[in-house]
Parts: C-alpha cells; sequence; structure tokens
C-alpha cells in the first residue's frame, strides 16, 4: 500500500507543478490586463491632449484669418481714402489749370505753336502765378501719365526737364510720379537743340 500511496502522489506531483505553472499564468495574465488599462488610460490622455491642441489651433487659425481680414479691410479703406484724396486733387488741380488758361486767354496771351505729340497730349499754355518756382519755362503740355512712365522719359520725350517737371507738380521726388494723373510738362518756348 505504501508503494500506491507513493504511486499516487507522484502521479499528484505533475499535478500540482502544472497548477502551480497555472497560477503563474493567471498571475501574469493578470498582470498584462492591469497593463493593458493603464495603455488605455495614457491612450485616451493623449486623445485629449491632441483633441485639445488641434482646437487651440482651430482657434490660432481663426484669430490669424480675422487679423488678416481686418488688416485686408483697413487696407482697402485707406486705399479708397487715398484714391478719394487724389481725385480731389487732381480735381482741384484741374480747376486750377482751367483758371490759368481763361486768365491767359483774357490777358491775350499767345500759346505755343502745335506739335505733333502723342493723342494723351494736349497743347496748353501755362503760366507762372505768383510765388511759383522760377527757371522754369512759362508753357507746356498736359501729360497723362502711363503706367512705366518715368519722369525722365516724359523730360526726354518732351523736350523738358525732370526738375522742371518736378517743380511744375510739385513731386517731392521722381518716385512720386503716378499712372493716370495729369501732370504738366514745362517745355522752352524755342525747342531744344
Amino acid at each position: 500500500m505504501r508503494i500506491g500511496i507513493l504511486f499516487l502522489l507522484l502521479g499528484l506531483l505533475p499535478l500540482s507543478a502544472q497548477n502551480a505553472q497555472l497560477a503563474g499564468m493567471q498571475q501574469d495574465l493578470a498582470e498584462l490586463r492591469t497593463e493593458v488599462e493603464k495603455l488605455k488610460l495614457e491612450n485616451a490622455d493623449l486623445r485629449a491632449a491632441l483633441n485639445r491642441q488641434k482646437a487651440g489651433q482651430g482657434q490660432a487659425a481663426s484669430t490669424a484669418d480675422t487679423l488678416a481680414k481686418t488688416r485686408a479691410e483697413t487696407l482697402n479703406e485707406v486705399d479708397r481714402r487715398l484714391k478719394l484724396h487724389t481725385d480731389e486733387v487732381n480735381a482741384a488741380l484741374a480747376e486750377l489749370t482751367r483758371q490759368v488758361n481763361a486768365a491767359l486767354g483774357k490777358t491775350g496771351a499767345t500759346p505755343p505753336a502745335k506739335s505733333s505729340k502723342p493723342a494723351a497730349q494736349t497743347e496748353t499754355p501755362a503760366s507762372t502765378e505768383e510765388g511759383a518756382p522760377s527757371g522754369i519755362p512759362q508753357t507746356g503740355i498736359k501729360y497723362r501719365v502711363k503706367s512705366g512712365d518715368t519722369v525722365t522719359k516724359i523730360a526726354l520725350r518732351n523736350g523738358s526737364k525732370v526738375d522742371w517737371i518736378l517743380k511744375a507738380n510739385n513731386l517731392s521726388s521722381p518716385a512720386a510720379l503716378k499712372a493716370d494723373v495729369e501732370i504738366f510738362v514745362p517745355q522752352p518756348e524755342t525747342p531744344a537743340r
């Protein structure tokens, strides 16, 4: 009988080893479950942080868009006011030119001989008013500035000088010349040679 009990014990030994192995596996499985739960929590935290960051970027982009629109509106308003001011100045210059031409017509001034100029130019007698810059010819033409024109080109084309054009039109520098504006181009009474 002792031998039977011994065999029984020997038969149970592998079973207890298997039970110990199974218990170890169950413990490992429990640790893995804990790790998976931790990873799920970390993943949820990362997703929440990412969503917060995206929302922040969306607000920043929205703010940047709003700022850009505001700047564009401000620039458009400045352009509108500048154009309005330019139109007012041009109207005042046209009226002044009309008055000068009318005064010259009443005093019997003789207009200079017409020359063949491009269609955008018209011969106009001019006179210097009290306090006008000296050394500028009293006669000249009206010229509508085209895109790409420079004071130098206009002066060369019309037998004038850069300084005369700048002074006659109260331009601070050649860069102040703007397209689609009518200017006065002084010309000497006798053609330059």
